[in-house]
């Protein structure tokens, strides 16, 4: 089965992890900035992310997602739209949750509204972007970009800043030759992120957030 738009939305998915606070001073390198973050986001637990881009064949990417940063167990609700058609995922307990399209439904004769998507999956969804998904949710989990960025990135240059009305602290980093922007906000959590042509911003730290798995009956066969 081909699923319409998911394989574009997995590699426009980049994802650090932020919003007032005690001012804290800036960081001097990449390990002290993502010791910081690392700190703020885990306090806070969880954020809204939005997100946009463009895919390589010019069509724009919006996704719109709340997150629950857990480790192991981080699980993200997502809408992702690309050129005005909009679809839902759901990561929880290690699966990646796709919402079928009508025409999706119909295609697959089935009464089941989601099908799994999994690492080592030997359907043809799975097989199709299971190691895409394993990439796309280090991104989304906000801890372990942050450590991405404490093992290769290096600060440039660090200024205080508003941004939308947000005090801030901004930082310019380099990622192996890969330019990157940060901000973070008095409580050391991410209010936005630019990286490779994508700008996520967050807001709404430590809002009440449930994200739960289809029910099983709910879940069908991709093949």
């Amino acid at each position: 089965m081909r699923a319409t738009g998911f394989a574009v939305v997995c590699t426009a998915l980049l994802l650090l992890g932020g919003c007032s606070g005690e001012e804290k001073p800036a960081a001097a390198d990449a390990a002290q900035l993502a010791s910081a973050a690392g700190a703020g986001t885990q306090k806070a637990r969880s954020s809204k992310i939005a997100l946009e881009t463009t895919a390589e064949d010019g069509r724009k990417v919006v996704v719109t997602s709340s997150g629950l940063y857990e480790g192991a167990n981080s699980k993200f609700s997502m809408v992702a739209e690309i050129a005005g058609e909009k679809r839902d995922l759901i990561y929880a307990d290690g699966v990646l949750y796709y919402h079928l399209s009508d025409a999706q439904v119909r295609e697959l004769k089935t009464d089941k509204e989601w099908v799994k998507i999994t690492a080592d999956g030997k359907d043809a969804l799975s097989a199709a972007n299971g190691a895409l998904m394993t990439d796309v949710v280090e991104k989304l989990d906000p801890t372990r970009t942050i450590e991405r960025i404490s093992k290769s990135g290096k600060v440039t240059k660090s200024e205080r800043t508003d941004l939308n009305g947000t005090a801030t602290t901004h930082y310019v980093l380099d990622l192996g030759g890969a330019p990157a922007e940060v901000w973070l906000d008095g409580d050391q959590r991410p209010v936005q992120v630019s990286m490779d042509k994508v700008t996520v911003k967050y807001d709404s730290w430590a809002s009440d957030v449930v994200i739960i798995a289809p029910p099983p009956e709910a879940i069908g066969d991709s093949r």
